[in-house]
């Protein structure tokens, strides 16, 4: 059976091996990009860049303080995920880790990005009844 980067594409049969990729793709591969939504104050768009052909899915998980993810969010295979119901003003912290195909091991988390959210000023109502004389 071949085996690329450590790992099989049938089976995980060296756990130790699936480790030490796992570990090197937190040094080499994982890069994630914030792309902060325009249109709709709340969201936050973030993409990244997978670490191999061999992963499962993936983990976002984002805090209102750095490095304490109090929210995770399981995306599966996608590479770009848009997190909603976030508060304007308030600042996010967000961080992404692999799962292999099993869902028994896991990733460090990736590098970790943040984002101040707008306050979006509401628009006044528009006028009403308006006659033409």
């Amino acid at each position: 059976m071949s085996h690329d980067q450590g790992f099989s594409r049938i089976t995980f049969p060296h756990t130790h091996s699936f480790r030490s990729s796992f570990n090197a793709l937190w040094i080499i591969v994982f890069f994630l990009c914030l792309i902060s939504s325009n249109a709709v104050a709340g969201e936050v768009t973030l993409a990244w860049n997978p670490p191999s052909a061999e992963y499962g899915g993936f983990i976002v998980a984002y805090g209102t303080s750095s490095g304490n993810y109090t929210e995770t969010q399981d995306v599966g295979a996608q590479a770009i995920f848009t997190v909603t119901s976030l508060n304007p003003g308030q600042t996010y912290y967000f961080a992404v880790k692999a799962y292999d195909r099993t869902r028994k091991t896991e990733s460090p988390f990736s590098n970790q990005v943040s984002v101040t959210l707008p306050i979006v000023n509401a628009r006044p109502a528009p006028p009403k009844d308006v006659k033409v004389f």
